[in-house]
């Protein structure tokens, strides 16, 4: 099996975001398994296989992973009868899959809605990978409030981070950062805001990769629970839930977390949670599942929704006394 993670490009801006680095984590560890690469299909990267060239050569055991929301669609009607997954990071892109192709979960939110939309296919449940170096480091903490503006809701971004900026160190980030320079951002940090909305595309927040990094960095997490986030914030647990009745309210808990006091529970738990020994474990036990899905029952029709249609019992038929009553109640 040699495996083809479909990206669109890897260094023009349109491409650099989050989702982009879970892709090529997911790459790298998957390799340690079978033969993996990233393709691109939209820009041709030096040093990087292109879909155009890659598919003439393609065996009937390759298998492709395609992942970016706007893009899926096109590709299933691309890659139609060979082997693809779809690895789902985020939600709301009015995907309608085939019955043969599985899907890989990045949260357990975003495995509910597969279930109610495709219920017939393979799901997984397969979370990212925090990085070595995500770690509380005990640097001095000199900014009170960290920001990252991008896909804020304006809540954040025009009403609390000014009220927040005359009474503290309030640090707002609106460009890109690599990875190192956050994480580093991180432990320089006491309370991270992070606040994701849908868009008008229907994107809702598949996972929320930074607040679990900065929660695992030391940060005292504001946030909202918005799609996947509600996967691992657990609200006056090991975070608190920001957007709360007021500003006035919000203002105060932020305050007080910035005195101190708060400790956060199941900080480990989720560290081995999204380990590398985790994915390991879990994609090691769905490799055979997927091989043998595709081997066998993925290359057969369907006919999981008219078995179960059948196997439904029609509605019990109403008695003479039932009926008797309902016609005496009206």
């Amino acid at each position: 099996m040699n495996v083809h993670v479909l990206l669109p490009g890897l260094t023009a801006p349109p491409w650099r975001f989050g989702g982009r680095l879970i892709a090529e984590t997911f790459t790298a560890l998957l390799n340690r398994h079978v033969p993996a690469r990233v393709v691109t299909y939209r820009d041709r990267e030096e040093g990087t296989p292109f879909l155009d060239d890659v598919l003439p050569a393609a065996g009937p055991a390759d298998l492709f992973v395609v992942t970016w929301g706007p893009h899926v669609q096109g590709l299933l009607e691309r890659l139609a009868g060979r082997r693809v997954i779809y690895y789902a990071q985020s939600t709301g892109w009015n995907l309608s899959l085939p019955p043969g192709v599985p899907v890989l979960c990045l949260s357990r939110h975003i495995l509910a809605l597969w279930m109610l939309r495709a219920p017939r296919n393979p799901l997984f449940l397969l979370g990212p990978v925090l990085g070595a170096g995500c770690a509380d480091l005990g640097l001095e903490r000199e900014v009170d409030v960290l920001f990252l503006e991008r896909k804020s809701t304006a809540y954040l971004k025009d009403v609390l981070v000014p009220a927040l900026q005359p009474r503290c160190n309030v640090h707002v980030v609106r460009d890109f950062l690599p990875r190192g320079e956050l994480i580093r951002l991180y432990n320089r940090s006491k309370v991270y805001l992070y606040s994701s909305a849908p868009t008008a595309s229907g994107w809702v927040e598949g996972f929320g990769f930074q607040p679990l990094e900065a929660l695992v960095c030391g940060c005292t997490v504001f946030s909202n629970l918005h799609g996947g986030l509600a996967d691992y914030l657990d609200p006056e647990v090991n975070a608190f839930k920001v957007e709360t009745h007021s500003l006035a309210y919000d203002l105060e808990r932020i305050e007080a977390a910035l005195r101190g006091g708060f400790r956060p529970e199941g900080v480990s738990e989720l560290i081995r949670t999204y380990s590398e020994d985790a994915f390991h474990e879990r994609i090691g036990r769905f490799l055979p599942v997927l091989e043998t899905f595709f081997a066998g029952a993925g290359s057969a029709p369907s006919d999981i929704d008219r078995l179960t249609a059948a196997a439904v019992p029609p509605p019990p038929a109403r008695s003479w006394l039932r009926r008797a009553l309902e016609l005496r109640k009206r």
